[in-house]
C-alpha cells in the first residue's frame, strides 16, 4: 500500500487532516474557536490564516506547523522540556491558566518571534517579557472572536 500524496496547498492540507479525523468543518471550527465560514475559506484557499488562527488550527488538528505550511512530514518531532519563564509562571498562577494554555502561549510567542526575525532565529528570549506583557499576549491569543480577531 502506497502513501497518499501530500496535498499541495495549506488549505488542502488542513482539509485533508480534518477529513482524516472524520470531522466536519463545523467540528474543526468549534475546536479551533473559529467561524465555519473562516475554516471554509481557508480550506478552499480563498483566505490565508494569520499566526493565531493557524496555530489554533494546527493544535486542533494535532498537526505540525511544518506540515500545514510546507507539507513537511516529521518522523519524530524533537521533544524539549517545557521551561516556563518566571514572569510567565507568575502570570499563570495569578490568572489560573492551565499548563496547556501556558504551553500554547510559549509556542505562539516563539512562532511570532521566529516569523519576525531574520532566518527564523529568536532575538528575544521568552524570559524577557514582563508578567503584564505575558497577560496581554494571553488576552490577545485566547480572547478572540470567532473569526480569530483579538477583542
Amino acid at each position: 500500500m502506497t502513501a497518499s500524496p501530500i496535498p499541495s496547498t495549506l488549505g488542502k492540507r488542513i482539509a485533508d487532516c480534518r477529513e482524516r479525523l472524520g470531522w466536519t468543518q463545523k467540528t474543526l471550527a468549534e475546536k479551533a474557536k473559529l467561524s465555519v465560514t473562516f475554516v471554509s475559506e481557508v480550506e478552499n484557499d480563498r483566505r490565508v490564516p494569520g499566526a493565531e488562527a493557524l496555530l489554533r488550527l494546527a493544535e486542533a488538528l494535532g498537526a505540525s506547523l511544518d506540515y500545514l505550511l510546507k507539507g513537511i512530514m516529521d518522523s519524530a518531532p524533537e521533544s524539549r522540556p517545557l521551561v516556563i519563564p518566571p514572569n510567565l509562571a507568575e502570570a499563570a498562577e495569578k490568572r489560573g491558566w492551565s499548563v496547556g494554555e501556558v504551553s500554547d502561549l510559549l509556542k505562539f510567542r516563539r512562532m511570532v518571534v521566529a516569523r519576525r526575525t531574520r532566518a527564523g532565529g529568536t532575538d528575544a528570549p521568552d524570559g524577557s517579557l514582563t508578567r503584564e506583557e505575558w497577560e496581554r499576549l494571553h488576552r490577545r491569543f485566547f480572547e478572540t472572536d470567532r473569526d480569530g480577531k483579538a477583542r
